[in-house]
């Protein structure tokens, strides 16, 4: 459980358990907001996705070789609002301007009806969790978790440019 998950905006007023073998910590903290949260009754609404950070783990290569659009997307350069470069890498790591990061698949993400029977990737970067959905072969759609802000990603050709979208 971290609470930069929630650095802009509120947790959900139900989250989701941590996993059975999370830290005893981790479970008390869990119950405690959750209790907290359910005798607030104008605990407002919220974009978060709650305790997100519990299934995120970078994906694994066999994990890649399921996946049609992990493959496709595995070794290729993206530019993030128009900075160069991300590039998603083997075993779920991301390589940005701002540091390294992780991708994999993401799980049932909220706000985000493009992923709705397709899937979707995760990528977390610089403290912060995004849902992406592609449009292949050249453009993407990120969500940030947590305050709902929208970032479009081009895929950057063999020069270094952005591909037309």
């Amino acid at each position: 459980m971290d609470k930069r998950h929630y650095g802009g905006a509120y947790p959900p007023a139900n989250l989701e358990a941590p996993p059975a073998a999370a830290n005893p910590s981790s479970k008390w903290l869990w119950r405690a907001w959750n209790e907290a949260m359910a005798n607030e009754p104008e605990w407002p609404s919220t974009n978060a996705m709650g305790t997100v950070g519990w299934r995120r783990e970078s994906i694994s290569r066999a994990e890649i070789e399921k996946c049609e659009l992990c493959k496709k997307v595995l070794g290729t350069e993206w530019s993030w609002a128009g900075i160069k470069k991300m590039v998603f890498q083997d075993k779920g790591v991301l390589k940005t301007p701002w540091g390294e990061g992780k991708w994999g698949i993401a799980a049932r993400p909220k706000g985000m009806p493009e992923c709705e029977g397709t899937t979707c990737l995760f990528v977390d970067f610089s403290s912060a969790a995004h849902h992406v959905s592609f449009e292949l072969p050249n453009r993407f759609k990120s969500l940030r978790v947590g305050d709902g802000e929208i970032v479009v990603g081009k895929r950057l050709s063999l020069d270094g440019t952005e591909t037309p979208a």
